[in-house]
């Protein structure tokens, strides 16, 4: 009797680990490659949405820029200054326009402020709203505190530092423009990815100081000068920086704000002075000078 033998043909053990190592080796290949895939999209997807805030907040901030200013004299013929302070990342200035609102009287003017809070890196806007009682500074907090004072985030993610402003103004006399370069966040926790719009403003609303001769009052003479003061009925542009200059009367002095000693005699004579305030926006008038 003949036995057949069925054959009985398969993997060993160690064939079959072998081959598992490689099927997982491969899938991890791919995983990984996936993986690099969806990162690299969602980075992607995050520097777009980044581009589009920061276009988004930049405009916003070049708007309440171009709407900086009083547009004319107010009650008594006081002129403030458009610029209340200026620093690297905190920029305070008057405004006849609010966010929102088609606008206001002559004497409707609001005091807003664009600050940025390191710490949280948010960038906020702060008013206090014509009419609003309240301090017309709005103090070292960034957003505001002080009473009367409002705040709105215009950005997120503000990667911008004391190294790194926000804000860089111009140089030239007068100087009207504030240039803007905002950084802001698009990368991931791993990778930092600051995107950076540079913009600009130039502040169209802003006026130079609306006094008259008849503002600066002629002290006593002493040693051969006289004391300029710029009145208290100019005191919109004094209190905010604005000084008096004689720069081509020769000996002229400045004595402190809104003060300045010129040279004087019995005789009459107009002497030419310069007012300027905060922003470097002039006004030159003649005042009748004597002893």
């Amino acid at each position: 009797m003949t036995r057949v033998l069925v054959r009985e043909d398969g993997f060993t053990i160690v064939e079959l680990l072998v081959s598992m190592t490689i099927s997982l080796v491969l899938v991890f290949a791919a995983l990984a490659g996936l993986d690099t895939f969806n990162s690299g999209a969602a980075n992607s997807t995050r520097l777009i949405i980044g581009e589009d805030a920061a276009r988004t907040n930049v405009n916003r901030i070049v708007g309440l820029l171009r709407n900086a200013g009083v547009p004319s004299p107010l009650a008594g013929g006081a002129q403030p200054a458009t610029i209340v302070s200026a620093a690297a990342n905190d920029l305070v200035f008057r405004s006849s326009a609010w966010p929102g609102e088609s606008g206001v009287g002559v004497a409707g003017t609001h005091v807003i402020r664009m600050c940025l809070d390191t710490a949280t890196r948010t960038f906020w806007r702060d008013g206090l709203h014509y009419g609003t009682a309240g301090p017309t500074t709005p103090g070292a907090a960034c957003p505001s505190v002080a009473t009367g004072w409002t705040h709105a985030p215009i950005a997120t993610n503000v990667v911008n530092s004391a190294a790194q402003p926000v804000f860089r103004y111009g140089t030239g006399s007068p100087v009207r423009t504030v240039g803007i370069s905002l950084r802001i966040e698009s990368g991931s926790l791993a990778t930092s990815r600051p995107l950076v719009l540079h913009s600009g403003g130039v502040l169209r609303g802003a006026l130079a100081p609306q006094v008259s001769a008849s503002d600066i009052t002629v002290g006593a003479c002493e040693a051969g000068k006289a004391l300029l003061t710029l009145a208290g009925a100019a005191a919109g542009a004094t209190a905010d920086g604005a000084k008096l200059s004689a720069p081509t009367v020769p000996n002229a002095i400045t004595a402190g704000p809104g003060k300045l000693l010129v040279p004087a005699t019995g005789t009459p004579v107009d002497i030419p002075i310069t007012i300027t305030n905060v922003l470097g926006l002039q006004t030159l008038l003649l005042k009748q000078v004597s002893c």
